[in-house]
């Protein structure tokens, strides 16, 4: 473990001398990012300095991330030929990396989150935080002790249904990765929409299916994704949400046909002056693809 970044630098270069590629492992750990604290959207100190020493040693270096969200990576995400984010893998965590990186295992995961480029870019920035000067104080009394003014803060939610895809999908705004994006070592392709184009109020069950196909040269999965847009809808919605996703495990050159349901829910919202969930008739969108912003597949479907 380096303790200055000097000494980093030149084992860096030394490193890199006899590599022909680098893996960086780079993150946080218990210590710097846990439950109940916030840790920073920057990676912890000194570690951006050492990627830059390690990539202009040798420019064939794989970042490897280890965090539980979003980092800010702008200083060497486009010198890097890959990036791994691999969340918190656990104790098989290096073995799992280097069976990726190596080809052994082709990777599948997508993103469950979007990753902003910025922590301002996060649509919940400017609503993260208590209200300065609107605190609660409450005075808690004890038998055995003086009594305690606790400050309770108060947030306001004011990107209510907006946070996530939902935000940038509807702003046109793009984030740094969108929800459920991921990279494989294969290819895939969506065809074959099939849905019907009317459907009744009190909908049960509307079926969704579409070909997933392999198009590259490796056996692979790809997380199938269904969003439903409400162009026509009286309330304030997100321009398209989730309802229903599959995994499909395909060898290369293989087709799979995979169906998706879609019950009222579905199409509903939650109205809060009724108190109920409810929709708009009129025009809805099927989008299908593999992440928020990558769906090649739309159908419109009325419901009266």
């Amino acid at each position: 473990m380096c303790t200055l970044p000097p000494e980093c630098v030149r084992l860096a270069r030394y490193e890199n001398a006899l590599s022909p590629a680098v893996i960086a492992s780079v993150g946080y750990s218990a210590g710097t990012e846990s439950e109940g604290a916030d840790r920073t959207f920057t990676l912890p100190w000194g570690q951006d300095a050492l990627l830059e020493a390690v990539i202009a040693a040798n420019p064939h270096t794989i970042g490897a991330l280890t965090a539980g969200g979003a980092v800010d990576t702008r200083r060497w995400l486009d010198k890097v030929p890959a990036l791994v984010h691999n969340f918190y893998p656990g104790q098989e965590g290096g073995t799992a990396i280097a069976e990726v990186l190596f080809g052994k295992q082709n990777p599948e995961g997508h993103l469950p989150v979007s990753f902003d480029k910025t922590w301002e870019d996060n649509p919940s920035y400017p609503y993260y935080y208590p209200i300065k000067g609107a605190d609660t104080v409450l005075h808690v009394p004890a038998s055995d002790r003086p009594a305690t003014d606790l400050a309770i803060g108060h947030v306001k939610y004011g990107d209510k249904l907006m946070v996530g895809y939902r935000y940038w999908t509807t702003s046109g705004k793009h984030p740094l990765f969108p929800f459920g994006f991921g990279l494989s070592y294969t290819t895939f392709s969506f065809a074959n929409l099939q849905a019907p184009s009317l459907a009744q109020p009190n909908v049960s069950d509307v079926k969704v299916g579409f070909d997933v196909t392999n198009t590259g040269t490796a056996a692979g999965a790809e997380i199938a994704q269904l969003y439903v847009s409400d162009p026509s809808t009286k309330a304030q919605r997100p321009e398209r949400e989730l309802k229903g996703f599959q995994k499909v495990r395909l060898n290369p050159g293989e087709t799979k046909h995979v169906t998706l349901s879609l019950d009222s829910r579905a199409f509903s919202y939650w109205d809060e002056a009724a108190h109920k969930w409810t929709f708009d008739p009129g025009k809805f969108v099927l989008r299908v693809g593999d992440s928020s912003e990558d769906t090649p597949l739309s159908h419109d479907i009325d419901l009266k």
